[in-house]
């Protein structure tokens, strides 16, 4: 299964240009993250809160499209993989259907790795099972090229 959001661009993704500069698509895949842990009910801030966090350890990237000010975008996120501590992420960006068009197409397509681990340290610590039997809905079990 997939965790599905929208995603509106405000003029503080954009260059002068109006389109997203690259740096800001990190800021939308963190904030679908932060969405993501919401919704299966560990927010991001309720873990740093408890002394536990998920920082990024490892992205890559494929820019497949430009997009602008105003545009709806759906962002996607799977997950790969789920380790002792550490989470495979697979997110897609995709321009939202408009006026009863089809889907548009694909902008982004980036695979992460985050790791669970202690505030204070960065140190990875198992994560916890309550967390793992949350995550289990949204692991893919097909394979597919990242």
């Amino acid at each position: 299964m997939k965790f599905m959001t929208q995603k509106r661009v405000r003029f503080h993704h954009c260059d002068p240009a109006g389109i997203v500069f690259y740096p800001q698509f990190y800021v939308l895949l963190h904030e679908v993250q932060e969405d993501f842990l919401a919704h299966i009910g560990y927010p991001e801030h309720e873990m740093i809160a408890g002394g536990h966090g998920v920082p990024i350890a490892d992205m890559k990237t494929e820019f497949l499209g430009m997009c602008r000010h105003g545009d709806l975008l759906t962002v996607s996120l799977a997950l790969t993989r789920i380790g002792g501590a550490s989470l495979g992420m697979r997110y897609e960006i995709q321009a939202s259907a408009q006026a009863g068009q089809a889907q548009g197409a694909i902008k982004l397509k980036s695979h992460g790795v985050v790791v669970y681990s202690d505030i204070p340290h960065g140190k990875p610590v198992r994560i916890p099972d309550g967390l793992r039997q949350a995550l289990l809905p949204y692991l893919q079990t097909t394979p597919q090229t990242p």
